[in-house]
Order: structure tokens, then sequence, then C-alpha cells
């Protein structure tokens, strides 16, 4: 029941703003919006188990979880380690990083379209380890352990440009100039966490690449871009001389090549419209604290999980705001194995989702998924509503 209200949730939403913007006259008239049918979720599977990676795809139209969709249609594994998944332009986009395959999906059946070698496009070299991916003006762009950017067309799926970045990249973003004439992507390289990490910019419009150094970023993994401001996730560094533990993670603000630590503890983060919420569950801690901040006035507050899921939060694994509606957040979670009592890198993990009210996740209903849960992508459809 709980999961039908979200769904019904997002229509009522959709019904709300249209009726406060639409003519009288015209109200009999049917109207199409766009509403959040699903979410895909990409699990890592364990390359340490020897257990392939998988995708299961939540269904909120009818309430129902499915599992290794990809299988299911296409009658193969993913292989190992799928780490991202994009959905544009009515295709969904999946990153097979031991494969160094980005899969070319139906987004409604997961029947296989194509599949991209960026070892083939990029070079043995150049194409290794695919990583992350972002999309924009009927491109997809692919980050990769090559130290490459690959510009991919997404009607005849060739690579149509290749741009050099910095050690290791991850995640990127694009924004737009207040005029919409330029386009920057920035790219996250890590440096494989060994401290000496950056941030390319990439100018579609030229094709320039300028790469930006500072000694707060040591190991960016996501960027969230508001125009020129960038909000940088950053896992910081390993103390070994401290038991390994993980050390000043956190969001970094980057304007005017400036770096500023915005919220001080942080290890996922997830961002829509004005709201990014982080969870902070470093290496070496057995305590979860989340943050809610709001990059418009720049404030920032207390954010917590009500307690009353049968599957609370225990090792946070992946975080998503849904850009269609921002009251509603998902978070996936490895479970706690039963012999040892620590979170658990070869047992199905879970995605809870919560409703956002007064600084406080609300829980709504809970499903179960693939082994390490990785990244969450929602899918979209239309509805036309009647007056």
């Amino acid at each position: 029941m709980k999961k039908k209200f979200f769904y019904v949730a997002l229509m009522m939403g959709a019904t709300f703003l249209t009726g406060c913007l639409g003519d009288d006259n015209k109200k009999n008239d049917p109207i199409d919006v766009t509403i959040t049918e699903g979410v895909v979720v990409v699990n890592n599977g364990s390359s340490y188990n020897g257990i392939d990676g998988s995708m299961s795809f939540i269904d909120l139209r009818n309430d129902a979880i499915q599992q290794n969709v990809y299988k299911t249609a296409n009658g193969a594994s993913l292989g190992g380690t799928p780490n991202d998944a994009i959905v544009y332009g009515q295709k969904l986009y999946v990153v097979g990083s031991d494969e160094n395959t980005v899969f070319v999906l139906n987004p409604k059946t997961f029947k296989e379209i194509t599949k991209i070698s960026t070892t083939d496009i990029l070079g043995a070299e150049g194409g290794v380890n695919p990583r992350h991916l972002t999309a924009y003006d009927g491109k997809v762009y692919v980050s990769t352990y090559g130290n490459y950017v690959a510009e991919i067309d997404t009607l005849g799926f060739t690579m149509t440009r290749s741009f050099k970045v910095g050690s290791a990249p991850e995640g990127m973003a694009i924004s737009t100039s207040a005029d919409g004439k330029t386009a920057s992507l920035y790219v996250a390289n890590s440096d494989y966490s060994y401290g000496n990490g950056s941030i390319s910019t990439i100018n579609l419009s030229t094709g320039s690449i300028t790469e930006f150094k500072n000694e707060k970023i040591r190991n960016p993994q996501q960027i969230l871009a508001a125009g020129d401001v960038l909000f940088v996730l950053d896992w910081g560094y390993y103390d070994y001389e401290d038991g390994g533990k993980q050390k000043e993670a956190g969001v970094y603000t980057v304007y005017n090549n400036e770096v500023t630590k915005t919220i001080p503890d942080a290890t996922g983060m997830a961002g829509a419209g004005y709201t990014i919420i982080t969870y902070s569950n470093p290496y070496g801690s057995t305590e979860t604290t989340y943050t809610m901040y709001n990059t418009r006035y720049g404030t920032q507050s207390a954010f917590r999980l009500s307690e009353d899921s049968e599957y609370p939060i225990i090792s946070p694994a992946a975080i998503a705001l849904d850009p269609n509606n921002t009251g509603y957040l998902l978070i996936a979670s490895r479970q706690k194995d039963p012999d040892t009592g620590y979170p658990s890198y070869a047992l199905p993990g879970y995605v809870n989702l919560y409703s956002i009210q007064n600084g406080v996740g609300k829980f709504q209903k809970s499903y179960s998924v693939g082994i390490e849960p990785h990244k969450i992508e929602f899918s979209y459809g239309i509805a036309t509503l009647q007056w």
C-alpha cells in the first residue's frame, strides 16, 4: 500500500501543478505529464567471490521487484562489476567495468540493442575499465581507467570524440552557461585514492581541456554541478597508521578555483533540485550519519531516517533522489552477515524508499535486490491526465 501511495503521489503532484497553471476554459482537456515508472538498480556482484553483477528493477506501476532483468531478457550475464547506468533518449546505458563494455538496452524490456567495446573505440589501454556515464545533447559520455572520456553518438553508437583527462576518472557532471551557448563537462579524477586527485573541465563547444588541482581534492568520486559551482564528493584518504581509517571524506565546493569543505563528513551523495542529501559511513566506522544541504541558500541541517523499517540501513551502498519528485529518497544497503555480524559483500542487498518530511526520511517500503547494489537510476514514462 505504501508503494502504491508513492506512485499516486507523483500523479497528484503533477495534477496540482498543472491545475494551478491551467486555463479554466481548457480544464477538460487531457494533459501529458512525466511520471516515475520504475527504478533500475545496478548490482556490482562480487569479483572476490566470483559472482557476476546483475540488474534489479523496481516496478512502481505494479508495486513489484524483478531480479536479473538483463539475464532474463538476453540469456546472458552482465559480467563482472557493472558499475553505472543512465536512462537517456529512450535507451538504458549500462557500464560493464570488467567487460570493458557499455551495454545499450531497451529501458522497458531490457533487451540488448547493441554493445560498445570501450577498448575497441579507445584502444586496449585507453578503454580499460569504463566507470561512469553522463549524457548531453544527443551524446553519452563514459569515463575509463585508461584516463579517457569517450563521447558516443546515441544514434550511430560510434565515438565522435575522446578526451584525455586526469588519473582514474570516476563520476562526471555537465552544466551550461547562462546564455546556453557553452556546455562544460566536469570529471572527477580519483587517482586511484593515492591522494593526487583533480577535476578536469572539458569545454564541449571547443574540445579544450583544463585540469584543476588543490590539496583538498584528494580522491574525488562524484560531482554535482549548479552552474559554475561544483559540489564534489571526495573520499579523502586512508590512514594506515590508524588502522586504515578513512579520513577527510566529505563534500567540497569548488568555485572560482577556491575549495571549501561544505559537508564535513560524507561518503555518499545524491542531489536533485536545490537539495543534496549525503550519508557518512567511512571505512572503519560502524555508524552512519546523514546531512541535508540546500544549494540555493547554502544551509545545512541534520537529516535522519525513521526507525520503523524491518530492514534498517546498516551499510549504505548507494543513494538517489528522484529528480521528478525530490520528496522521495532511495538508499541501498548491504545486509548483515548472520555468521559474522558484519555487512556482507556476498549476500543480496536491499533498497529502502523514504518520503522526505521536515528533515526526516519516512520509511515507505523495502525491496530486496542483488549483491552489492551500487547505482540507482530512475526510468520515466508519460501519463495522460483527464480533467
